[in-house]
């Protein structure tokens, strides 16, 4: 089930304990470690982490990511804690486990059911005075996003982060703009899973274009990801941003400072970065290129990856065709 409020877990050299403030009963089903604790309703969590560390008879340096709550810090401080800053947290998150990988996958799956609907729905819209319809009523973007959220949830998770853009605008999820015929529409997803795992997937789509520019540029950015996927392997960092790149040059574009690869997990942007060198096996980030211009529109793809010993290995998969 769902468990909502502050939770903190609290690991020592024995054991693991998880303190869920609401539905401890939940929280026991999915929490790995071996025991959960109630956090105990209006008392603040930093304060409940002293108690349990007092009654464990705990002394010492507590090691905590830098993103605790300053609150929890000074509970633990002025309870004879010191408090020291851990990587740990971190590090752990940027290989994933089978595990966190087949949520990722399951998370992927809801996402390619969002990218369905929205197909379908510009597939089935018609051009009217200069404009596209769908169900005699003008297609805008929001329109377009509430029927993807809806796909979206009903394969049970999240919709998140649903953003949308038409023609040169960036994708946003605030977007109210009319569809028109030829514009190019970006269509990006994030949905996050009850366990709170994200997926990733961006498609560009356009209705009654006429090729040209858009044609060229979505083949530009399909060839970046099919020549930037295989190199997904420990050590690779450098040669995929270089084939992702070199392949939108070729084409000749000039790559776009925002293409390239990102971590993707808990947050829809995380570690690791494409800049940092060493991508470990499991790790698992979203390969995002785009390819822009004032006066044609944006195509923009962006798929879901692990890294494995040979090479990239997509979660999910959904066509990258122009036409929806």
């Amino acid at each position: 089930g769902q468990v909502d409020g502050e939770l903190a877990v609290v690991v020592t050299a024995e054991s693991a304990m998880l303190l869920a403030a609401d539905a401890p009963a939940a929280a026991r089903e999915t929490f790995p470690g071996d025991s959960v604790l109630p956090a105990g309703a209006g008392i603040p969590t930093g304060e409940r982490v002293a108690t349990v560390l007092d009654d464990l008879g705990l002394e010492g340096t507590v090691l905590a990511p830098r993103t605790v709550p300053h609150d929890a810090a000074l509970y633990l401080e002025n309870s004879g804690h010191d408090v020291a800053s851990t990587a740990v947290v971190g590090d752990a998150r940027v290989a994933k486990t089978d595990a966190e990988r087949l949520r990722q996958s399951t998370v992927q799956s809801a996402a390619c059911a969002g990218m369905r609907r929205a197909a379908a729905v510009l597939d089935s819209a018609h051009v009217h005075e200069g404009r596209l319809d769908w169900e005699d009523a003008p297609l805008t973007a929001l329109r377009l996003r509430r029927e993807v959220d809806a796909a979206i949830a009903a394969e049970g998770m999240v919709p998140g982060f649903t953003a949308i853009g038409v023609g040169d605008e960036p994708a946003t999820p605030r977007s109210e703009t009319a569809i028109e015929p030829g514009q190019t529409v970006v269509v990006d997803l994030a949905p996050q899973g009850p366990d709170g795992y994200h997926g990733r997937l961006v498609r560009t789509f356009v209705v009654d274009g006429d090729g040209g520019w858009t044609r060229r540029a979505q083949l530009a950015a399909e060839g970046a990801l099919d020549a930037a996927i295989p190199e997904l392997s420990p050590g690779g960092a450098d040669a995929v941003q270089t084939e992702l790149d070199a392949e939108v040059t070729a084409y000749g574009f000039e790559p776009a400072p925002d293409s390239g690869g990102y971590g993707v997990g808990l947050e829809r942007h995380e570690r690791p970065a494409l800049d940092a060198g060493e991508l470990p096996v499991g790790a698992v980030l979203a390969l995002d290129v785009r390819v822009s211009d004032p006066a044609e529109g944006t195509v923009r793809l962006a798929d879901l990856v692990a890294v494995t010993e040979d090479g990239g290995e997509l979660l999910g998969a959904f066509p990258r065709s122009l036409v929806p």
